[in-house]
């Protein structure tokens, strides 16, 4: 008799449980920008020629800037040091706003799109 009453109080505690998370999931959850971007969205070109894909077909999606030696570039979804090879391009410079590139003996400089640009 008693594991008759076990077997219940744990058969009704598991189906309160399944009843209460499909609850909570069936909820919508919405997020406050405070009038900034959303960082769950991802970025679209508009077609609006503000995007900052080169002539050379490298777009500057970020940057990580450092001070020091560790700032990173963002060039086509892959993350990128000074003297590292894109492609066929080197990555010369990483700056707070820009990144240089050398292709083919050319240097490019790819602008990061900044907020009140957008």
């Amino acid at each position: 008799m008693l594991s008759n009453k076990v077997v219940a109080v744990s058969t009704l505690c598991v189906l309160c449980f399944c009843i209460g998370t499909s609850a909570l999931l069936a909820e919508d959850v919405t997020y406050d920008s405070g009038k900034r971007r959303d960082p769950f969205v991802a970025l679209k070109d508009d077609g609006s020629g503000d995007s900052a894909t080169s002539t050379s077909g490298f777009k500057l999606e970020g940057i990580i800037y450092d001070p020091g030696s560790k700032s990173m570039a963002i060039l086509n979804g892959k993350t990128y040091q000074v003297g590292e090879a894109a492609g066929e391009a080197t990555v010369k410079a990483i700056l707070k706003d820009h990144v240089v590139i050398s292709v083919a003996g050319e240097d490019k400089t790819l602008w990061i799109r900044s907020e009140g640009n957008s």
